[in-house]
């Protein structure tokens, strides 16, 4: 099987992520490490400085920077393996991942693809290290991945995914259109196409975020959050305009309202819900000021006050 490691200028992650290759139990793997456009000395210091990596690792250095998804089909281009993995430079695997993974798409000759569990894990740069500060599922337990829930949002990130091979090259690999969300469209069209099955258990990946990062720390996610909307809303553009063409406009115009009506329907119920909690703590304010024990004892005073009068 064979592991695409995309990189560019982050060289502790990418010792990291070799080391990370070297601790799986599965041992026949070959591993792609594709630079994009970056320190070419230090990628090549990386794998020379790891003598189990001999034989077994090799990079290829793209001169420029074409992007994410354009190392990926570099990557996918030269590997031999009848399975693939994309394993970006900054993220980790249980050391079981490819052990179960393979095993189980060996057992699973029609599905296309397996994804396991994974964790979000937040950590932060200190001095020559990674020091994690957070973690927790990514999505809550489920026992399969569906179209349904991937037209919504991503929910297999690379790290946590192994595919076969034939199935990427019939899908014409990924999307190099795409600054971000890459990894999203490819997964729609490998759902629309068959099974990717989801091996339930303990969590086997690890995607790793650096909120604070920025330059080459820096993750999409957080650092290029604009255009992931902006990519998400091509991708959804681009399927509707095909949509179109073929069967007219009639029921994403019908959707459409469908959608903005119960959106206005919400909206009102939150007001409405909005004023009934507004009304009620005035009531409440009302009720403290008129009940609490200051007010009695203005009360009770003004009392006596008036008693003392009449006498």
């Amino acid at each position: 099987m064979s592991i695409v490691i995309r990189t560019k200028d982050r060289t502790r992650m990418l010792a990291r992520a070799l080391d990370d290759v070297m601790d799986q139990t599965y041992p026949a793997w070959e591993a792609i490490v594709v630079n994009d456009g970056g320190d070419v000395d230090a990628v090549e210091a990386a794998l020379a400085s790891r003598a189990g990596l001999s034989g077994r690792a090799r990079a290829i250095h793209l001169p420029s920077s074409p992007g994410m998804e354009t190392a990926s089909n570099v990557g996918v281009a030269a590997a031999a393996g009848e399975f693939i993995a994309i394993h970006d430079d900054d993220d980790t695997w249980h050391e079981e991942f490819l052990a179960r993974t393979v095993a189980h798409l060996v057992s699973a000759p029609t599905s296309l693809a397996v994804t396991v569990p994974t964790e979000i894990v937040q950590e932060r740069e200190q001095g020559d290290e990674f020091v994690e500060t957070a973690r927790w599922p990514f999505v809550p337990a489920h026992d399969m991945v569906s179209l349904t829930d991937l037209l919504v949002s991503n929910r297999v990130v690379p790290i946590s995914m192994l595919v076969r091979a034939e199935a990427v090259r019939a899908l014409g690999g990924f999307d190099e259109s795409l600054d971000v969300v890459g990894d999203w469209e490819f997964n729609l069209r490998l759902a629309a196409m068959g099974n990717i099955d989801y091996l339930a258990g303990a969590s086997l990946a690890q995607w790793r975020q650096r909120p604070e990062g920025t330059g080459a720390l820096a993750n999409s996610v957080f650092a290029a959050r604009a255009e992931h909307i902006r990519f998400d809303r091509v991708v959804r553009d681009r399927a509707l305009r095909a949509e179109a063409e073929t069967a007219g406009l009639g029921t994403p115009l019908f959707m459409a309202k469908l959608v903005d009506d119960s959106e206005r329907r919400i909206m009102d119920r939150l007001d409405r819900i909005e004023q009934q909690l507004a009304s009620r703590l005035d009531d409440v304010e009302h009720h403290v000021r008129t009940n609490s024990p200051g007010a009695f004892m203005r009360r009770a005073f003004g009392r006596m006050i008036g008693k003392s009068r009449e006498k």
